[in-house]
């Protein structure tokens, strides 16, 4: 499975920061990596007060989540 993960901080104070991540079980890396443009576009115009300062896409990994 693909997920995309993000990084963005409040606008007001670039202090606070999220780290997002969304599984892409329809894509593959590449067309992840093609669309990332717009999956950030997507989450801004969801999200108003926070700036993406990172994003990327990779391969998931269950053993990395932490509860």
């Amino acid at each position: 499975m693909i997920e995309f993960i993000l990084v963005a901080c409040m606008a007001g104070d670039p202090s606070v920061c999220r780290t997002e991540t969304r599984l892409l079980t329809d894509m593959t890396l590449i067309q992840c990596m093609t669309s990332a443009q717009f999956l950030v576009a997507d989450w801004q115009g969801q999200h108003e007060g926070w700036e993406v300062g990172r994003h990327g896409c990779g391969i998931h990994d269950p053993s990395r989540v932490s509860l």
